[in-house]
C-alpha cells in the first residue's frame, strides 16, 4: 500500500540536507538589533535583583488548584513564591517591596501551548515583548527548524535571566512527516530505522517533545511513538491521515493539535473514509504533500462533519481519555471562518505593534479576508469544534490553550486571550479556561510542582489583573503587572514597551 523506502544513500543525504547539523557546534546568531534592545534595555533599563523580596499584599488569588482565595499575601523572593496565605497569617518581611493589591487579582503566568516562533523572520523581533506584555510566560513551540529555534531559545534564556523579558520556551523541533512533505521545514521518515535515528537526533538536540505529521506512514508513526516513549519523551501529532485516531492514541500519543483529523474518526463511516485516505496516499506519486492533504480534505472533511455519530464519538473520546491523549483545540484558527476576529477593528489595532512589513501585509490580508464570505467547510469546522469542547470536558480529556500564532493573522500574545474567550464561549468555565492556559500545560510536561498554581515553592511567573477573570474571562486582558522569573513589570513599563514597538514601526 505504501511506497518502498529510498536507498541508504538517499536517506543519509536527505537527513543531512534537512536537519541534522547536530554533530557540529551550533552557531548562535543575533536575531536582530530590536530584540536585543528589549532583552538588554527594556523595563526602564533596570536589571532586577534576583534577591529582591516582593509582597503582593491583600490580593485575591485565583488558580485551578485552589480556586479563588481572597485577602491573601503572596511573598516572592528571587524567582520563587516563598510564602502565601491569609493576610492575618502571612506577615511582611522587613525591607521587602510592598505591592498594594487591594481590589486586584493574582493568577499564574499564562501559556500559549501551540506557537511557531520562527514562522515569520520579520515578526521575530516583536515576539518576546508582545508575549510578556500579554502575560504569557511560557510557550510550546510546535514546529521549527533547529538552526532557527535554538538561537532563539538561547536569547530567551538570557533575557529571562537578565530582566524577565522573554517566556520560557518548550521546543519541539521539526515535524516528522512522510516522504512527501507538507512543510519544507519538516523531516521525512520513510523507514523504522530512520524514524529511530531522527528521534534520537532530536532528543540529543534538546527538544522537549516530538511531533509527527499528516503523511507519516502508520508503521513509522508507531515506531516513533514507541521509541520516544522508551526514551521518556511525549509525542504530539496531527494524527497521520492513514491512521485512525484510536490506533494512534492506543500506541501512546500524548496530544492532538487542533483536534485535527478527529472529525474523520468520529464519522459513522470512519472505516471506509480511512481506507479511502490510504488509497489516495498510495496513489499520490507525483504530488506534493500539501496537494495530497488538500485532496483528502476536499474529498472527506465536509462529509465527516455532516456524519458525526454519537456512538462512535463516545468510543473515540473514551479511548482518548483512557490513554491520556490531550487536546489542543486552537479555536482561534480552527473556527476562524466563524469568529472572524481579523474583521474586528479592536483586534486589528494590535497589528500596529508588529514590525514592517508584517504590519502592512496583515492589514491588507485582514481586509481581503473580511470581504470574503466564509466557506461551507470552514463554518462546519467551526461549529464542530465548538460542539466538541464540552464533550472533551465530559469525557475527562485534558485541554491545553494554544493559538497556532502567527498563522491566520494571530498576533503574538493578544491571540491567546482571544483563545481563552473562545474556549469559554464553547463551554468551558472561566476557571477551566485559566486552567487550560496554566496548570494543564505544566501537568503535560510534569512541572505542576513548579508552575501553574500559586503556592509556596512555585515559580514567580504571575499576572496581576484589575478585574476578576472568573466574572468575565476577557478580564485576563486587564493586566496591571506581569512577573516573569521574579522580575516585575508594572503597567507603566508594559505600556512603554508597546509604545516603543509602535514607534519603531513608525520610523520604518
Amino acid at each position: 500500500m505504501f511506497r518502498n523506502p529510498p536507498n541508504l544513500k538517499y536517506m543519509k543525504n536527505q537527513l543531512v540536507r534537512k536537519v541534522f547539523f547536530l554533530k557540529k557546534a551550533l552557531v548562535i546568531i543575533i536575531i536582530c538589533q530590536v530584540m536585543h534592545y528589549f532583552i538588554a534595555g527594556c523595563s526602564s533599563g533596570r536589571e532586577k535583583c534576583k534577591e529582591t523580596t516582593f509582597v503582593f499584599k491583600n490580593v485575591t488569588v485565583i488558580d485551578a488548584v485552589n480556586g479563588l482565595r481572597s485577602d491573601q499575601n503572596v511573598i516572592i523572593r528571587g524567582n520563587r513564591i516563598v510564602e502565601s496565605g491569609p493576610i492575618n497569617e502571612v506577615s511582611e518581611p522587613s525591607g521587602s517591596t510592598i505591592i498594594d493589591c487591594r481590589g486586584k487579582y493574582l493568577i499564574p503566568g499564562l501559556w500559549d501551548a501551540h506557537v511557531h516562533l520562527t514562522n515569520s523572520k520579520d515578526l521575530v523581533p516583536a515576539m518576546f515583548p508582545l508575549l510578556i506584555v500579554n502575560g504569557i510566560t511560557y510557550v510550546r513551540d510546535t514546529a521549527a527548524e533547529l538552526d532557527q529555534i535554538q538561537p532563539l531559545l538561547t536569547e530567551a534564556e538570557e533575557a529571562s535571566r537578565l530582566n524577565g523579558m522573554a517566556p520560557r520556551i518548550f521546543m519541539t523541533g521539526p515535524h516528522i512527516d512522510g516522504l512527501q512533505l507538507i512543510w519544507s521545514s519538516s523531516v521525512s521518515a520513510v523507514s523504522v530505522e530512520q524514524a529511530r535515528f531522527i528521534v534520537d537526533c532530536l532528543i540529543r538536540s534538546g527538544v522537549d517533545q516530538i511531533k509527527v505529521y499528516d503523511l507519516l506512514e502508520p508503521e513509522i508513526c508507531l515506531e516513533v511513538l514507541s521509541h520516544a516513549k522508551s526514551k521518556g519523551y511525549k509525542v504530539s501529532a496531527h494524527v497521520p491521515l492513514a491512521m485512525d485516531v484510536i490506533e494512534a492514541s492506543n500506541a501512546g500519543l500524548s496530544s492532538m493539535e487542533h483536534m485535527i483529523n478527529l472529525e474523520m474518526s468520529c464519522s459513522s463511516d470512519w472505516d471506509s473514509l480511512l481506507k479511502a485516505r490510504q488509497q489516495i496516499i498510495a496513489q499520490g506519486d507525483g504530488k506534493s504533500g500539501r496537494e495530497l492533504r488538500e485532496d483528502i480534505y476536499k474529498a472527506q472533511r465536509l462529509y465527516a462533519f455532516k456524519t458525526q455519530d454519537n456512538k462512535r464519538r463516545e468510543t473515540v473520546l473514551k479511548a482518548l481519555a483512557d490513554n491520556n491523549t490531550w487536546q489542543v483545540p486552537t479555536l482561534a484558527i480552527t473556527s476562524q471562518d466563524e469568529h472572524r476576529i481579523y474583521a474586528r477593528d479592536d483586534y486589528k489595532m494590535t497589528f500596529r505593534y508588529l514590525p514592517e512589513p508584517v504590519r502592512t501585509e496583515w492589514r491588507k490580508s485582514a481586509t481581503l479576508r473580511a470581504d470574503q464570505a466564509p466557506s461551507e467547510v470552514g463554518m462546519a469546522h467551526a461549529y464542530w469544534a465548538y460542539d466538541m469542547i464540552p464533550r472533551l470536558v465530559e469525557a475527562g480529556i485534558g485541554i491545553m490553550a494554544g493559538t497556532d500564532m502567527p498563522l491566520a493573522l494571530l498576533t503574538p500574545g493578544f491571540s491567546l486571550h482571544e483563545e481563552l474567550a473562545l474556549l469559554v464561549r464553547a463551554g468551558l468555565t472561566p476557571l477551566q479556561a485559566i486552567e487550560s492556559a496554566t496548570l494543564r500545560p505544566a501537568q503535560f510536561f510534569g512541572l505542576e510542582n513548579q508552575q501553574g498554581s500559586i503556592a509556596n515553592g512555585m515559580m514567580a511567573d504571575l499576572l496581576i489583573l484589575n478585574a476578576n477573570p472568573l466574572d468575565d474571562i476577557t478580564n485576563t486582558q486587564k493586566i496591571e503587572a506581569v512577573m516573569r522569573d521574579g522580575h516585575l513589570h508594572t503597567r507603566d513599563e508594559l505600556d512603554d514597551i508597546l509604545t516603543q514597538l509602535e514607534n519603531i514601526n513608525k520610523t520604518q
